[in-house]
């Protein structure tokens, strides 16, 4: 009995001992099984970014990326005012004083939407200033008539009739900007009515495609000048990008000029991808 007692008691210590170092070596085969089950989920993720269903799916579920820029400005001379529209004296001071004009208006297009903002000014009010509108456009692809209204002026004061006042609206129309002038009495602009819109003729249009405005490109003057406004011949680039483009017309004989910024940004990550610099022809039209 005197040998039983000890024998027990090691006994015991030993099973102790084993089922601690058991226990112990357990955990360390659960984490590295852990670890190796991270790995190779890690693996599997690598090897499904390569699918191009997967990249696809990705592509769905991310942000719409914004594709193209466009900043468009225009002019109306005097011309325009007193002898194409032919608008009285007491109807241009109407417009100097209440009319609020563009000053830029600049097309973010995204894939899913367009946003507009048009800066625009008061010229003649005492508290005139820039101001700018945000407008976002969700086009129905369905409906090749929808529009959006840019800008609109009131070219006479309300006489409190039920008609509606005749007015020039910058739409953005499909894939252009049109400036139309609508005339519920008058038709000032018969030669530049649209038969298949009552009441409206269109100005000009500015179609926003580059195989459309092929003929209207130009150098861009902002390109003779530094961030400064000083001249700089160093920074004016011989060989336009492909992803940049400049576009002007002028039309004397109506009375106005526009200008158009491009800036493909799908061709900006081609081209400084690969640093190909295209040579473009550049032209300049006028309508006569």
């Amino acid at each position: 009995m005197d040998i039983l007692w000890p024998a027990i008691g090691i006994c015991l210590i030993v099973c102790v001992v084993f089922y601690s170092l058991a226990t112990h070596w357990h955990r360390i085969l659960q984490h590295q099984s852990w670890m190796l089950r991270k790995l190779s989920d890690r693996v599997q993720v690598l090897e499904e970014m390569r699918d191009p269903q997967f990249r696809r799916r990705i592509g769905e579920s991310s942000p719409p990326p914004l594709k193209k820029v466009f900043t468009f400005s225009f002019r109306l001379s005097d011309r325009f005012w007193r002898q194409t529209l032919a608008l009285t004296d007491e109807d241009w001071d109407f417009i100097r004083t209440y009319g609020t004009f563009v000053g830029s208006v600049k097309l973010d297009c995204w894939r899913s939407h367009t946003v507009a903002t048009v800066t625009e000014v008061l010229p003649q009010s005492k508290t005139a200033r820039w101001e700018t509108r945000t407008l976002d456009f969700y086009p129905d692809p369905a409906k090749s008539s929808d529009a959006l209204e840019l800008w609109e002026l009131r070219l006479t004061r309300g006489d409190g009739s039920a008609l509606r006042p005749p007015t020039l609206e910058l739409l953005l129309r499909g894939n252009a900007i049109e400036l139309c002038g609508r005339f519920p009495e008058s038709q000032p602009l018969e030669e530049l009515a649209d038969p298949g819109r009552d009441q409206e003729a269109r100005i000009f249009r500015v179609p926003l495609d580059s195989a459309e405005l092929r003929n209207f490109r130009s150098e861009d003057p902002m390109e003779e000048f530094g961030t400064n406004g000083n001249s700089d011949s160093n920074s004016a680039s011989p060989h336009p990008s492909s992803w940049r483009a400049f576009y002007t017309c002028t039309d004397e004989t109506i009375g106005f000029e526009w200008q158009l910024w491009s800036r493909d940004l799908g061709k900006k990550a081609e081209w400084e991808h690969w640093k190909i610099l295209e040579p473009t022809e550049t032209r300049t039209t006028r309508l006569e």
